[in-house]
């Protein structure tokens, strides 16, 4: 992925197809996510200054996507839907602030305040609502024209304000129309944080209640936020977070996610450079705005490629667990957080793993806590949560009744919640009685769930599975398929990629997901029969009874490799005589097998989630004809193989579209041949954390 040397323009138009084919689905979404505006022309919300534009924002409440008997449906929350009227007839956005941050950086933000039918700020002071923002809030609120309930995404929204709050959001250092250079997530950015924390705290209409909320990276910031000032923050709404970047997102199994980086440092930079609609509407702040784009500009050439040519060479800072990826991690101070905190998560989000590990950390902590699990990839839940189900509310009405509660002190029913509402795949089922159908998610008081028990089963000679050991000798071979390829480079401006999977996976459910599913449904994402991969295939006879499958898996592989580096994939599938459904995967670097048993996770004495070192000094090179156990970590999900139906290990020497192996690494695998043993000396198996049935109902 060398890059090419091109002349930086500011406000350049320069899109390669996979950018623009993104942001214009992105956009698409983002309008439609809660329902469209309203026609009323009185719904507005108002500029307190002649040099900038009124924003014209929805005053109707935005209507959740629920027929009229739902509020006898929803009963997660304890019945009803909690659906409180406005407060107040309108919001006002007040004119552009600055935040000046420790190191002396400006970052812009929007405060939106409750109105009069005048469009006059109410007196106040009010609770505060607080999201930080990558992805330019100033622009998303355009391209949002106003839409209500998208608070989450750092987008001014009346339907939370007008019910007695105040909201601001604000653009994260290096980018949108904030000054820096963005760092993943990096010391200064997080720095930035808990200065709009503190600088919140010193206004008039501040009453001195303060909430966190946000949507992915907006949710991080949120955590990071409540980490570094713990006792200036009363609440958090935390959907979709990451938790541990090196296991759970950019370092999966020891590697690299090259194809979620690029997504990922792409759309963020396209976001914040996109400022002319902004200089346009904001005049006044034109001369700053040509500034910080420009600064957002050269940070392609001073970070971004340099960053990421390092880590393709295998540099031991981008490659390893240590102090970079530690601090961009939510998960390593998250017993700092005392506040009260909400998490939604997803199955096959980019933070599949960690979610429920957050969670359970804030439990262990005595904090009091909720986690909702949903179906779906990362963006669909940017859209799916805003219209809510039978079982959970739309996700702005469950926000607002857990900040009520916290923030105003309201008998809002929330702790009638369960602590765990889980998206159970496959669920009901033809085996579920008729009084237990009517939704697909079930609940407990913790995670993972207390009634799980481990059960180990065996891969077998005949490629099948079983509960029984093996009691024959036998091999599987697996060869080291071709690397992918790509570069990274500036495009007049812009930060591009080419990236080429080449194993297969460009069409599979982990594209999807690490693509944050910003894609057309395609039958090989549900399918893995239509995946081009190379696989070993074992599967179980077909199921007596629904077999419910909830929490985190291992996979315990004998290999041994004709080369000194080699990887195994493991992905967990429910084959049916429509299909084999992936459920969830998890992939292993030979070299990083070293695992740390004392942070590992053992359930009835077995170990199931195993936490690999991932360093340098613990990393172990492949002895040629060396026998070695991989223990790899499955992410964790909640499905059923339903009964008749098979349970399916699905075996692969990659997943490049879930991580890649830099250039070094793809040296060392070079041509290899990978031998899976299957033996009672070498018992290769899986570990499933197994939940009764009878718990779903």
């Amino acid at each position: 992925m060398n890059h090419v040397e091109t002349s930086p323009e500011v406000g350049s138009s320069l899109i390669n197809g996979k950018v623009g084919a993104t942001l214009a689905l992105l956009s698409t979404l983002l309008l439609s996510a809660c329902g469209g505006g309203s026609s009323d022309p009185g719904a507005q919300t108002n500029s307190r200054t002649s040099s900038e534009p009124e924003t014209e924002l929805v005053e109707e409440d935005p209507a959740p996507i629920l027929d009229e008997d739902a509020e006898d449906l929803v009963t997660v929350t304890g019945g009803g839907i909690y659906n409180p009227a406005a407060i107040y007839p309108k919001a006002v956005t007040l004119p552009l602030q600055f935040i000046t941050t420790q190191g002396g950086k400006k970052l812009a933000a929007t405060v939106t305040l409750p109105a009069d039918e005048n469009g006059t700020p109410a007196p106040g002071p009010f609770p505060v609502i607080l999201t930080q923002s990558a992805y330019n809030t100033n622009l998303l609120t355009t391209l949002l024209m106003g839409t209500p309930g998208n608070l989450l995404l750092g987008v001014s929204d009346a339907f939370i304000v007008r019910r007695g709050y105040a909201q601001v959001a604000v653009d994260a250092l290096g980018t949108g129309i904030s000054q820096g250079g963005w760092e993943l997530l990096g010391e200064e950015e997080q720095v930035g944080f808990a200065d709009a924390v503190d600088w919140v705290h010193q206004q008039p209409w501040s009453n001195g209640k303060l909430g966190v909320a946000g949507v992915s990276y907006m949710a991080i910031s949120s955590l990071f936020a409540a980490q570094r000032r713990p006792d200036s923050i009363d609440a958090v709404f935390a959907s979709l977070p990451m938790g541990d970047a090196m296991r759970g997102t950019v370092g999966i199994g020891g590697m690299l996610n090259g194809l979620f980086m690029s997504t990922w440092m792409q759309l963020t930079h396209i976001t914040a450079t996109q400022n002319l609609p902004i200089s346009l509407l904001k005049p006044q702040h034109m001369n700053h705005i040509i500034n910080v784009t420009q600064e957002h500009v050269d940070q392609i050439d001073s970070y971004y490629l340099p960053l990421i040519n390092s880590a393709l060479d295998g540099a031991p800072t981008y490659n390893y667990d240590g102090e970079f990826w530690q601090l961009r991690s939510p998960i390593t101070n998250m017993d700092r957080i005392t506040a009260p905190t909400f998490i939604l998560g997803a199955l096959h989000d980019l933070f599949q793993r960690d979610e429920p590990q957050l969670f359970e950390i804030l439990r262990n902590n005595n904090v009091d806590s909720r986690l909702v699990i949903y179906d779906g990839s990362h963006f669909v839940n940017f859209v799916a949560t805003h219209l809510g189900n039978q079982a959970v509310p739309p996700v702005d009405l469950l926000m607002l009744q857990w900040f009520d509660k916290y923030l105003k002190e309201q008998d809002t029913g929330i702790e009638a919640m369960p602590n765990v509402v889980q998206f159970v795949k496959n669920y009901p089922t033809e085996s579920t009685p008729e009084e237990f159908r009517n939704d697909h998610f079930s609940s407990t008081t913790e995670w993972p769930h207390p009634l799980a028990q481990a059960e180990r089963w065996y891969l077998q000679d005949n490629h099948q599975l079983s509960r029984t050991a093996p009691s024959a000798e036998a091999e599987a071979i697996m060869t080291q398929p071709e690397h992918p390829s790509g570069r990274a480079y500036n495009a007049n401006g812009l930060l591009g990629f080419e990236l080429h999977i080449n194993d297969g996976t460009q069409c599979s459910r982990s594209f999807d997901q690490w693509t944050l599913g910003l894609n057309l449904p395609t039958p090989c994402f549900s399918n893995s029969d239509l995946v081009d991969q190379q696989r070993l295939i074992f599967e179980s006879e077909p199921m007596t009874e629904d077999y419910y499958i909830n929490g985190p898996i291992q996979a315990d592989i004998w290999i041994d490799s004709t080369v000194t580096e080699a990887v195994v994939s493991v992905q967990v599938e429910e084959v049916s005589q429509r299909q084999s459904l992936p459920l969830t995967n998890g992939q292993l670097l030979a070299s990083g097998r070293a695992n740390d048993v004392t942070r590992s996770r053992f359930m009835d004495g077995e170990m199931i989630q195993p936490y690999h070192y991932f360093t340098e000094e613990a990393s172990q090179p492949l002895v040629p004809g060396e026998i070695v156990k991989l223990q790899i970590e499955i992410f964790p999900t909640s499905a059923i193989i339903r009964r008749g139906n098979k349970l399916r290990i699905s075996i692969s020497p990659s997943n490049q579209a879930q991580a890649m192996l830099n250039y070094p690494r793809q040296a060392q695998a070079e041509g290899g041949i990978t031998t899976i043993h299957i033996s009672p000396e070498y018992p290769s198996s899986v570990v499933l954390p197994i939940v009764p049935t009878s718990a779903l109902n």
